[in-house]
């Protein structure tokens, strides 16, 4: 029973990594599409309007998502009831924001600058966006990773296509609402596929043990979710304000390719989570720690790669205009590392159901970036804006890490061998950057490590899969 719960743990892992890998493809070769048939004031009201989703998606969801996995460890064979039931929360707060933005739709056009036809879409999607992150949530848990790719890939491709056909054909004088459109329309698909799922299942619409329960865990970590949409987009947004938004432009290239980084982390995190609560439940520390090393082991090898071949990936996604962000890169790439370790110690939260801790310490480094892109921006220029993204990502690994420790964190995680890797890959990078101001030299470097880095891979690829099975 061990072996098989482990074997689908990997499984789904890498299957998980796979389908994100595709997905993202699709999304870095659809990109320099996009910034060429849309105005950059299209571009910028699109990427507003997406801002905006991602924090009203944290308001609607109520931190619900965020309760998935210990429901589904306390509630066992009502876990489809529990789903069912908070969902109905989650409708009648949709409700109230549907209702909210065609009341106050004049003051709110005068705010934001969206008009009541995309300030209903914005809701829309935001519900939808929800469902689909708590359907996610779900089949991660039960390691259905083939449904998961399913409506990934539906989303992905009818979102490219639907948002193609919209500006092209039906609103060819207003492209930036033919591209909210087709981002729309697969998540009202979605969506109304996932509500009757979720009900057929779990036939339950109110459960008072059930919403108190949800409401115990989730609400705590609403800040913690807008507080990580302000750290992925107030950066980009501070660059538009205090410099030009020529140089968010920039900007937000560099860090659209830097989410490379993020899907690795998002994909390990989904499969490694729950291998661990299972691992903590039947108090098997050495397991967690054994494979933790390897893990970071890897995801130090696919950091310094993504590095060495990032100025040849700037030049085929983008064109030469985007070099100059180039530097960026070595930031971005540690700060998605942080994000890695940070989810080392948050697991460990989650599973003891101190959703407080995780609120508190996002809200701090939201907080802080805010206030150290002022002065660096300020100071420094937009390229500031990376290395505070940097340091507020680092900041939040430790205070995770520092919280952590009060509950059983050293028995499962080797802290000594977590800072060396971060000094390691730090060292790494300064080291890829100084070569970098030899073009020549740096090139042959660069691709003599990524050899390497490959030839390794190979060679142990079946440690890796072994490890990763058996723990």
């Amino acid at each position: 029973m061990r072996n098989n719960l482990e074997k689908k743990a990997f499984k789904a892992g890498l299957w998980y990594t796979i389908s994100n890998f595709i997905i993202k493809g699709c999304i870095f070769i659809t990109l320099p599409i996009f910034a060429r048939i849309l105005t950059p004031s299209d571009f910028g009201i699109y990427n507003t309007y997406m801002a905006y989703e991602l924090i009203i998606t944290a308001i609607i969801g109520l931190g619900f998502y965020g309760t998935i996995k210990n429901a589904k460890l306390d509630f066992g064979r009502n876990f489809n009831e529990y789903i069912s039931s908070i969902l109905s929360m989650n409708i009648f707060l949709f409700i109230l924001c549907i209702i909210f933005v065609n009341v106050f739709k004049n003051e709110l056009f005068y705010f934001t600058g969206f008009n009541s036809v995309i300030l209903n879409l914005l809701i829309i999607q935001s519900f939808g966006s929800y469902l689909v992150l708590l359907f996610g949530c779900k089949l991660n848990i039960e390691f259905k990773y083939k449904s998961y790719i399913l409506i990934s890939f539906f989303n992905t491709i009818t979102n490219i296509v639907m948002s193609l056909i919209m500006i092209f054909y039906i609103f060819p004088n207003q492209r930036y609402l033919g591209r909210i459109i087709g981002t729309c329309f697969p998540y009202i698909i979605i969506g109304i596929i996932i509500l009757l799922y979720i009900y057929t299942c779990g036939r339950k619409i109110f459960s008072l043990k059930y919403w108190k329960y949800a409401l115990v865990l989730g609400l705590p970590l609403v800040p913690h979710a807008i507080s990580q949409s302000l750290l992925t987009q107030l950066d980009r947004i501070m660059i538009t304000n205090m410099v030009s938004s020529y140089y968010s432009g920039i900007y937000s290239f560099i860090y659209t390719i830097s989410t490379v980084l993020t899907v690795i982390v998002t994909s390990l995190d989904n499969a490694w989570t729950p291998y661990v609560f299972l691992k903590i439940k039947n108090k098997d520390y050495k397991s967690i720690k054994k494979i933790s090393k390897e893990i970071v082991k890897l995801m130090i090898i696919m950091c310094i790669g993504f590095i060495c071949i990032c100025p040849e990936l700037i030049k085929i996604i983008g064109s030469d205009s985007y070099l100059e962000g180039l530097e960026l890169i070595i930031p971005l790439t540690i700060a998605n590392y942080f994000i890695f370790m940070y989810s080392f110690p948050v697991g460990i939260e989650y599973y003891y159901k101190k959703t407080k801790y995780i609120a508190f310490g996002t809200v701090l480094s939201a907080i802080f970036n805010l206030l150290l892109n002022f002065i660096g921006i300020k100071i420094f220029g937009y390229k500031a804006a990376a290395y505070t993204t940097m340091i507020s990502y680092l900041l939040l690994f430790v205070f995770h890490l520092i919280l952590s420790k009060k509950l059983n964190f050293e028995e499962c995680y080797e802290i000594n061998y977590l800072i060396k890797s971060i000094i390691f890959l730090t060292t790494i990078s300064i080291v890829i950057f100084i070569i970098s101001l030899f073009p020549l030299a740096s090139f042959i470097i660069r691709y003599v490590i990524v050899i390497i880095i490959l030839i390794y891979l190979y060679l142990n690829k079946d440690k890796y899969i072994k490890l990763l099975k058996k723990g």
